[in-house]
């Protein structure tokens, strides 16, 4: 057996064996997890604290992460996934009468990339560069690992296909964090990271309390949907 088979085989085994334990509430909760809407009031709170923060940059953040997002949405989704033409678990011929599925929801017919990993990666990644805070970067870390995760409980994704996704999406961030600095750079005098040390802010220059508040944000959304999927459970 080749090492590519070798992997396949360990990738299945590692699928079947997320996928297989499944719960009445941990269902709702992952699906929740994956349901991009369910964000909203996080992204609204990080709108607030970048017009608080960078007002006369808030437009061109907001638009270095738009274009980010649908940089790596549309290659996952319309470039590598029908090149590489892999099979989502729920349409593999050699396990997809084993996987479980939520809501009956089996995705497109190929998985390779993860979109969904791609994109909050992605997300996760220029946030941290932009904002340079250590807790703001863990919290903001460990979302997009659960929110890809919910992919392989969900059945819909391999986990070498959200590895893949998660990669492809820091290395995404990274080059659009570093293309906007040459681009604002270039045309104004503005410096995103400052030899400012204050305790009450970061390098880039943010208030380290208003970070606090899209934490608090995204930790009440999480409450709120675990409350909701216990709840619905009883």
């Amino acid at each position: 057996m080749g090492l590519l088979e070798r992997i396949i085989d360990w990738d299945q085994e590692m699928l079947l064996l997320v996928n297989g334990y499944h719960l009445p509430w941990l269902d709702r909760f992952m699906w929740l997890l994956s349901e991009t809407m369910m964000w909203t009031p996080v992204l609204l709170v990080m709108i607030i604290v970048l017009i608080r923060n960078k007002k006369g940059q808030t437009f061109f953040i907001l638009l270095a992460f738009g274009l980010l997002l649908a940089f790596t949405d549309q290659i996952s989704s319309g470039v590598i996934k029908p090149l590489v033409a892999r099979f989502r678990p729920t349409y593999d011929p050699e396990i997809s009468n084993l996987v479980q599925v939520v809501n009956h929801y089996k995705g497109g017919e190929f998985g390779f990339i993860s979109s969904h990993a791609a994109n909050v990666f992605a997300f996760a990644g220029l946030s941290i560069l932009f904002f340079r805070n250590w807790f703001y970067s863990l919290v903001i870390l460990l979302w997009a690992i659960a929110v890809s995760y919910s992919r392989i409980y969900l059945g819909v994704h391999f986990p070498l296909d959200v590895v893949s996704g998660a990669l492809f999406g820091i290395l995404s961030s990274i080059a659009f964090y570093y293309l906007y600095k040459f681009i604002i750079q270039k045309s104004t005098d503005i410096r995103l990271i400052t030899d400012r040390r204050s305790r009450q802010m970061t390098i880039s220059n943010y208030r380290k309390s208003d970070l606090s508040f899209i934490v608090i944000s995204l930790l009440l959304v999480v409450v709120t949907m675990l409350s909701a999927s216990f709840y619905l459970s009883w």
